[in-house]
């Protein structure tokens, strides 16, 4: 993880990622909160119209994440990369697409937690609960559920997303000499 401590040097390519990354953040932050909204403003919940926004996000944090430890970057990726998949087949079985959305929602989540403990946002702890139980709602095709879970999955990711913003590009990098390759 990125040591806020240690100001590297960063070239033109770390100075890209970090923001890919960043860029990654908001878009899935936004698209989060925008499903929730949406949820709240409707009956029925259409689970691929709320995807593609989020998913374009969590793939730019996948592409992108700037970590020590190679497992985690392979984890991170996986996550993300099997959602998509799944979520690409969705029309095969409702079901399917709901695994998609979880592992979306899984790699999300794992940013929000990297965040938490790299930086010590606060709440980005209860984004993974809200996240994951959501899916229960959507499962169930209660808006009402999944609108009171994402909405407050959303302002917590917006959070984040804003505090990402704020801080110098070297937090994400921190010192390359850890790095496994």
């Amino acid at each position: 993880m990125a040591d806020p401590q240690h100001v590297p040097t960063l070239d033109g390519l770390d100075r890209f990622t970090v923001r890919l990354y960043r860029t990654g953040l908001v878009i899935a932050s936004a698209g989060v909160l925008y499903a929730g909204v949406r949820a709240a403003l409707t009956t029925v919940v259409d689970l691929p119209d709320l995807m593609p926004v989020i998913l374009v996000g969590v793939m730019l944090c996948v592409a992108n994440v700037h970590l020590y430890d190679k497992l985690f970057r392979w984890i991170f990726g996986a996550l993300g990369i099997t959602g998509a998949v799944l979520w690409a087949v969705a029309d095969l079985h409702m079901l399917v697409g709901l695994a998609g959305f979880g592992f979306i929602f899984a790699a999300l989540s794992a940013f929000a937690l990297k965040e938490q403990f790299c930086f010590r946002v606060p709440g980005m702890r209860l984004v993974p609960l809200m996240l994951a139980a959501s899916l229960i709602g959507f499962g169930l095709g209660n808006a009402i559920v999944v609108a009171g879970l994402l909405l407050p999955a959303g302002v917590l990711l917006c959070i984040l997303a804003i505090a990402k913003l704020r801080m110098p590009l070297h937090f994400d990098v921190g010192d390359k000499s850890h790095y496994q390759i």
